[in-house]
């Protein structure tokens, strides 16, 4: 059994981790457009297989952005369906999934960083 307390947490949490993807779709976009301004006139072949590297990856994290942003949606639609129902597990799940996307998307900004200030 759900109090009402917890079962408005667990929604303003999924609130929150919405913004939060929302604000990290946004830092991809950017980051594409500053490899766009990066790439033209490179020749080197090991910079441009680089560049390839990070056109790839930001579209791929693009995509897991999308979909933990789903996964959230059907989750907060299956608590407001079900609002007596424990969503702690799945929630957690959720959390954990977020958390590792969080850390692999700081990672990459990073790392293309300094690949590009290199």
């Amino acid at each position: 059994m759900v109090t009402e307390a917890q079962h408005q947490a667990i929604l303003q949490e999924c609130q929150d981790w919405y913004k939060t993807l929302v604000q990290y779709k946004e830092k991809i976009q950017h980051l594409k457009n500053e490899l766009y301004l990066f790439a033209p006139g490179i020749t080197d072949h090991d910079t441009l297989v680089e560049v390839e590297h990070y056109h790839n990856q930001f579209h791929i994290q693009l995509i897991n952005l999308h979909d933990v942003k789903h996964e959230i949606r059907h989750h907060v639609v299956e608590a407001e369906r079900h609002p007596n129902f424990g969503h702690r597990i799945p929630h957690h799940q959720i959390k954990e999934k977020l958390d590792f996307l969080l850390k692999d998307l700081d990672q990459l900004e990073n790392n293309f960083h300094n690949f590009i200030q290199a």
